[in-house]
C-alpha cells in the first residue's frame, strides 16, 4: 500500500495535536511520565513529523516531475506531424519542415 500526501498529512497533523493533548493532560492535572522519558517522547514524535514531512516533500517532488514529463509528452505529441510522413510524396519545396512561409 503506497501512502499518499493527504495521509501523511493527516499522520503529522495527529502528532501535533498527541503533543498539545498530552501537554494539557500534564499541565491540568499532573500525570506525566518522569523528564527523561518525556523529554524522549516529545523528542521522538518531533522527529517523526520532520520525517513525514521531508517524505511528503519528496512525494510533491516525485509528483511534480511526473507531471511534467507528462506535459513534455503530451506537447511532443502535438508538435510532430500527424499525417505520418504523408509530406515524404510532396516535392521539397511543398514540404513543411517546421517552416513558416
Amino acid at each position: 500500500m503506497k501512502i499518499t500526501r493527504k495521509q501523511l498529512l493527516c499522520i503529522t497533523a495527529f502528532l501535533g495535536v498527541l503533543i498539545i493533548v498530552y501537554s494539557l493532560v500534564r499541565h491540568f492535572t499532573g500525570l506525566g511520565f518522569s523528564d527523561k522519558m518525556e523529554r524522549c517522547l516529545i523528542d521522538g514524535i518531533v522527529i517523526a513529523a520532520l520525517g513525514l514531512f521531508m517524505y511528503n516533500r519528496k512525494l510533491a517532488r516525485d509528483e511534480k516531475q511526473e507531471q511534467e514529463a507528462k506535459e513534455a509528452a503530451a506537447l511532443k505529441k502535438e508538435v510532430e506531424p500527424e499525417d505520418g510522413g504523408q509530406d515524404e510524396a510532396l516535392p521539397h519545396w511543398e514540404r513543411q519542415n517546421g517552416r513558416a512561409d
